[in-house]
């Protein structure tokens, strides 16, 4: 069992900003008001609104211009959303993860002609220190097959017969020498120096999951993946295993890449394998209001008693629990699970992952626990999904599927998902597509009030 089992340890992290309360915060003009455009809050009490303003990152006044105005001081910055149309900041289900990227890639760039091929190559590769393997991604020309496999030849003959991996750019095929596939586990071709075109991912994964890696290698991993997220209007990302790939290693990459500049909010869930490496504690490169860590994972492949076990005691040190269920011989060892665990308050309910279609005869084992746990399951559609769904149909139902309809699966409807006072300023600003279709698209996102 790890550290975070222990009710007496500092697990849950929960901050204030500067120490203040959320009155005090509220108090004082406002920093920026926004005007001249629909503001859709998705607060049933007030679901429309002409203005809002903005204090100390949270929303201060939501409603009527002149209601937002009256917060208006010379230090209050007015801007006129020129007609776009402000929701509340759309929360991503899931911050993918590529084992690939881990590995340390070199581009070589052949779309313009090179004449000494083996020598630019000599040139533009780093090999590494002793017989670590060489990872090329390469940008092909004309017959990319052929130019694949005879650089792999040509590095092979410039570093010696160290493992060597060329990948096609943009595909995930490739080739492989003979020492790649035997680093891999994969088998050769007997007789033959490399292989020949392949599913190089496929070959690869396994190696990248197994081989430790820095926190430099998991930043750059996740670094497309929060642009990614952030280039698409998502302010909230849940990252359903933290840790599952780099332990310790990989909250630090996190922090790290937060740490530099106001990007997106993660809000992860502690897979097994950090907890049993982490004491808690976040690094101190993070920024506590972008990252938090509050959730821990369960997967019920374990013996049924050590699930139960695991969760009672995670469950008293105040932990939220993200129980996940493969198939219907794990579902019913988990709905025991749930079923003694003790109530939590509405905003903050235990998540349960059902990752497979669900029957009837399944259906009556978790309707019982619906009013007390967040329950997932294929049927429930996915923000990633509905995202692109946004830009060619009703906006008012497809807003909520991405922000209120997302929270609310994932247990954050106390900090995502509405716009109303007091709440973190979080938004996303959409435009009507240029085509006229009456399609939208985002345009911005704003974090604690400030556009990112």
């Amino acid at each position: 069992m790890c550290l975070f089992c222990d009710p007496a340890t500092a697990s849950r992290l929960s901050y204030r900003a500067a120490g203040k309360t959320v009155a005090r915060r509220l108090e004082g003009p406002a920093d920026v008001i926004l005007r001249g455009g629909p503001i859709v809050t998705m607060d049933e009490l007030q679901p429309d609104a002409e203005a809002l303003s903005i204090r100390d990152g949270l929303v201060q006044f939501v409603g009527s211009l002149d209601g937002a105005m009256a917060h208006k001081a010379r230090s209050t910055r007015v801007i006129d959303l020129g007609g776009r149309t402000v929701i509340p900041g759309m929360v991503l289900d899931n911050l993918s993860k590529d084992p690939l990227a881990l590995l340390d890639w070199q581009d070589v760039d052949l779309r313009e002609p090179v004449g000494d091929l083996k020598g630019h190559l000599a040139t533009t590769l780093t090999p590494p220190l002793f017989s670590e393997p060489i990872f090329v991604r390469l940008s092909q020309g004309k017959d990319p097959h052929c130019q694949s496999r005879d650089i792999l030849l040509m590095v092979e003959d410039l570093y010696g017969p160290r493992p060597i991996a060329i990948e096609t750019e943009g595909v995930g095929r490739g080739l492989a020498n003979r020492a790649m596939h035997a680093l891999a586990g994969a088998t050769a071709d007997a007789g033959e120096r490399c292989s020949g075109a392949m599913d190089l991912a496929a070959v690869l994964r396994p190696f990248a999951m197994r081989k430790h890696h820095t926190v430099s290698s998991h930043t750059r991993m996740l670094a497309n993946s929060v642009a990614n997220a952030r280039n698409g209007g998502f302010t909230t990302v849940i990252d359903r295993a933290i840790g599952a790939y780099g332990g310790r290693v990989e909250i630090e990459a996190v922090a790290a890449l937060l740490g530099g500049r106001r990007q997106v909010r993660i809000s992860a869930v502690a897979h097994r394998r950090l907890r049993e490496e982490w004491d808690g504690r976040l690094p101190a490169a993070s920024r506590a209001e972008l990252l938090s860590v509050d959730t821990a994972l369960i997967e019920a492949g374990q013996a049924s008693d050590e699930v139960a076990k695991e969760a009672q005691l995670l469950d008293r040190a105040g932990w939220r629990l993200a129980l996940v269920a493969n198939d219907p011989g794990e579902l019913e060892n988990i709905v025991k699970t749930c079923t003694a665990l003790k109530p939590r308050p509405p905003h903050r309910r235990h998540r349960l992952e059902i990752r497979f279609p669900i029957d009837p005869s399944v259906a009556r084992l978790v309707e019982d626990l619906e009013p007390d746990f967040c329950i997932e399951s294929p049927a429930a559609a996915s923000p990633a999904e509905t995202h692109s769904s946004l830009l060619a149909c009703d906006i008012a139902q497809q807003v909520f599927a991405v922000t209120r309809g997302a929270a609310r699966r994932f247990g954050l409807e106390d900090v995502a998902g509405s716009i109303s006072t007091a709440r973190n300023a979080d938004f996303t600003l959409l435009e009507r597509a240029a085509s006229g279709t009456g399609a939208f698209q985002p345009s911005e996102t704003w974090i604690d009030g400030i556009p990112v």
